[in-house]
């Protein structure tokens, strides 16, 4: 979406959490082109930046993306994991005040 987009919009960050009190319904929907479609992003408007340069293909797209996501899943992982750490070497007390 960002791409496409020119930065316009956002992709959104999903997440899916349990729910044992109420029932969920999910709907995948695919709107994929072909790997070697070419894509853009939408015209640029005045003052705007292209975010790319020029077209490239759907799975380059999504190959940057991709990559994009997982470094931020890894430093979201990274963050959590220093913040429970630092639970762990708070005293009793300061834990429970």
């Amino acid at each position: 979406m960002k791409f496409l987009s020119n930065g316009r919009f956002k992709n959104a960050d999903h997440q899916a959490v349990v729910n044992s009190n109420s029932s969920r319904l999910s709907i995948a929907t695919f709107q994929n082109p072909a790997p070697d479609a070419t894509v853009y992003p939408l015209k640029v408007r005045e003052g705007e930046k292209a975010i790319l340069e020029e077209p490239i293909t759907f799975a380059e797209m999504y190959k940057r993306k991709m990559g994009r996501d997982l470094e931020l899943a890894r430093l979201k992982k990274l963050a959590k994991e220093e913040r429970d750490h630092k639970e762990v070497d708070k005293p009793v007390d300061q834990i429970f005040a």
